[in-house]
């Protein structure tokens, strides 16, 4: 009988296992409140627990990064998450139709987060269908300029 030894890098589980996960994140974000959630590769400050493994796709700039992912946010598949460099926005792609995510959020928050007066002045979330993926959905919270 032979005994493998099979080794799983430490970083590909990071996100999944970290104990700052998304629920936790993303807790404020029925007010638009983001407790220090940024990435910053210039800072000298650890980054966030949650990038540990990862890294910023291609289309990040020092504005807005975005990080492909695998996890979970009130019980909803995640594939995408978008977070400040320089530019206050945060968004969360959820790899379901916004029919599903509309229920799920009115179910946890009494509301389904329309686009509004108040998502427009960054007070609340807004969720969208994805422009890249219509079976998508996305939950943002954006800072206007000023």
């Amino acid at each position: 009988m032979r005994t493998f030894l099979i080794v799983v890098p430490a970083f590909f589980f990071a996100a999944q296992v970290s104990a700052a996960g998304l629920d936790k994140i993303y807790a404020g974000i029925k007010t638009c409140t983001f407790n220090q959630f940024y990435y910053a590769p210039w800072d000298t400050k650890a980054p966030h627990p949650y990038f540990i493994g990862l890294q910023p796709t291609a289309q990040s700039n020092n504005d807005l990064y975005t990080f492909e992912v695998k996890d979970t946010l009130f019980g909803m598949p995640v594939v995408e998450i978008q977070v400040p460099g320089t530019w206050g926005f945060h968004s969360v792609t959820f790899n379901v139709p916004i029919s599903k995510a509309r229920k799920v959020l009115h179910r946890k928050f009494g509301t389904h987060f329309p686009i509004s007066e108040k998502s427009k002045a960054g007070e609340v979330p807004a969720l969208v269908t994805s422009e890249a993926n219509p079976n998508q959905s996305v939950l943002y919270c954006n800072e206007p300029e000023e």
